[in-house]
């Protein structure tokens, strides 16, 4: 498809500074039928679909729950991100 988005639908479906892009961001979680998962964005705009003990920018995965992952920093530090725009 070559059609553009109509500017007042895309108006209406976007959140104006819904989310920081400087930063890293969950996107988006998702039982997939290997299990939980998720999306993060880096602060550089990458994406990454990560699992639980997986690995992301520099973080490694410790949970994945309905709204919120929970991420383990180089020196140990815990960390929860929760949904984009929640």
């Amino acid at each position: 498809m070559s059609e553009q988005t109509p500017p007042q639908v895309a108006e209406k479906a976007t959140i104006a500074d819904a989310i920081d892009l400087r930063q890293l961001t969950l996107l988006g979680v998702m039982h997939a039928f290997d299990g939980p998962a998720a999306l993060l964005r880096s602060g550089r705009g990458q994406i990454a679909r990560v699992q639980t003990g997986g690995q992301a920018f520099g973080y490694r995965v410790a949970a994945i729950g309905d709204d919120q992952v929970q991420l383990i920093g180089r020196q140990g530090q815990l960390y929860a991100l929760g949904l984009a725009g929640t």
